[in-house]
């Protein structure tokens, strides 16, 4: 009985029988087959060759016929031809795409949206999800964006990044489109990437990283992008582009002094008058940004004061006309109005002499009034409205003093302040300020309550503001909130 068990003489019959099968074959016939088999390896070669043959020569012919059908835009047959293929495979991606690019050509963006879409949800198609880019996001303002778009561009920015994330034209846009959601973190990672091909990136990456508070970050990244624009300049030394890079970044690590340095060297080697007349009003801003980095903590010294007053007079005599120095000049002139120190005079008067005479007039004038010398207020500020008709804060001074003086003409001061408001596009609260109390002398209570209440939300403004508003309301006859705004006054 174990005999039939033992793999041994399993094994043993199977030889005996492939042996005697072997040897009964009547081998002195096999001759006479040999043709028969030869036909019939023949045939089985033939079929196979034939019908991998024919499926080729069948897609070589279908994909000749789309590409025919394409160039000539007839794109009804281009999508027949896709839709026979499409009939074999319907999950063909690349199929699937080209049927999608049809139907956008022929006028049914949606439906090829829609394919676009799919395919890069479900098949991860790298060029399905750049079409969605170009033709759904790109060149629109983000202001037309839903929420629902928004996201989806994000994801799409995300996707083709993750892909491709050496393409920067995409790390470019995957930035911009961050810091406009305002998730500063990836922002930063992607300007960075950009810093080598674009320095003032690394800039930029480095203000984001200041405001959320990581000065340490902040820093580094300021110091490497000017290191990168620092070795571009010393290639192309004339470029007075790479020097206003140079000198941004050195004002964003506060070193105004190197930075002031920097544009004057540039000044010195522009190629062109247009190129002097761009580094001097930046030399100006520099100044500019010194000054406000020194009255972050003020010592209110004399000779602060005079350092300042100095640094403007450099910063005049580079940018005469620029209006940041020019407000600053006004400020510090008007801050040291009652300055006695001789140095400090002498400086402030250099510099009202400095300014055109539309500016040292409005100088004189608003000084003037803070002395509440409104007759020699009005003087200048009329003379300064004459050089700079268009200016908006000398009109509105001009309407203070010419409302302030006794016996003077209140509907010409109206006017006055009216010109002001409308040539100012984004006028302050103080302009309002002016006209509503213009229009309180002239018993237009009504009328002045708005204008008054514009006025509330400036601190130094409110007081007079809820003032003039209690006495509005009680001459309107609302005694509740006339009690109220001369509380508010009180307090």
């Amino acid at each position: 009985m174990l005999t039939y068990f033992n793999p041994l003489t399993w094994g043993r019959w199977f030889r005996e029988f492939a042996y005697g099968w072997f040897v009964s074959l009547p081998w002195w016939n096999v001759p006479r087959a040999i043709p028969a088999m030869l036909v019939m390896v023949a045939l089985v070669v033939g079929g196979v060759v034939a019908h991998s043959g024919v499926a080729g020569w069948r897609n070589e012919l279908i994909g000749r016929q789309f590409a025919e059908a394409w160039q000539v835009d007839d794109f009804p047959t281009a999508e027949l031809v896709l839709r026979r293929q499409l009939s074999q495979r319907p999950e063909d991606a690349d199929l699937l795409f080209k049927l999608a690019m049809v139907r956008e050509n022929r006028d049914a963006h949606e439906e090829a949206a829609e394919l676009m879409r799919k395919l890069v949800a479900i098949k991860k198609h790298q060029s399905a999800a750049r079409w969605l880019l170009e033709k759904e996001y790109l060149n629109r303002p983000w202001t037309e964006f839903t929420e629902p778009q928004k996201h989806e561009f994000g994801q799409l920015l995300s996707f083709i990044h993750d892909e491709s994330p050496k393409d920067m034209g995409i790390v470019q846009l995957f930035a911009e489109y961050s810091l406009a959601r305002q998730n500063f973190p990836k922002a930063i990672t992607l300007l960075e990437m950009l810093a080598p091909l674009q320095p003032m990136r690394g800039l930029q990456a480095a203000a984001i990283s200041r405001q959320m508070g990581n000065d340490a970050t902040a820093n580094r990244l300021a110091s490497r992008a000017l290191e990168q624009v620092d070795q571009l300049a010393q290639e192309d030394p004339t470029n007075n582009m790479l020097r206003l890079a140079i000198a941004q970044n050195q004002m964003f690590l506060r070193r105004h002094a190197e930075a002031v340095r920097t544009l004057e060297k540039g000044i010195q080697l522009a190629k062109t008058p247009q190129d002097a007349e761009q580094l001097q009003q930046a030399l100006g801003d520099a100044f500019v940004a010194w000054i406000a980095f020194i009255e972050e903590t003020p010592s209110n010294t004399t000779d602060e004061r005079l350092r300042i007053l100095k640094m403007l007079q450099s910063a005049l005599q580079y940018a005469p006309n620029n209006p940041r120095v020019l407000m600053l000049v006004a400020d510090q002139v008007l801050k040291s109005v009652s300055d006695e120190d001789e140095a400090i005079v002498a400086t402030r008067d250099a510099l009202i002499a400095g300014t055109s005479p539309g500016i040292s007039h409005f100088i004189q004038g608003t000084a003037a009034m803070i002395k509440e010398d409104t007759e020699t207020a009005e003087m200048h500020l009329r003379m300064a409205a004459k050089f700079l008709p268009k200016s908006g804060v000398i009109l509105n001074n001009l309407a203070v003093a010419m409302a302030s003086r006794e016996g003077s003409n209140l509907d010409l001061a109206l006017k006055v302040s009216e010109s002001a408001i409308s040539q100012t596009p984004d006028a302050t609260p103080h302009f309002y300020e002016t006209r509503g109390q213009i229009l309180v002398k002239l018993e237009r209570y009504l009328d002045a309550v708005p204008d008054l209440e514009r006025a509330l939300s400036v601190v130094e403004l409110a007081s007079s503001a809820h003032e003039s508003l209690a006495v509005c309301y009680d001459k309107l006859g609302q005694d509740e909130l006339s009690r109220q705004h001369r509380q508010a006054a009180g307090k």
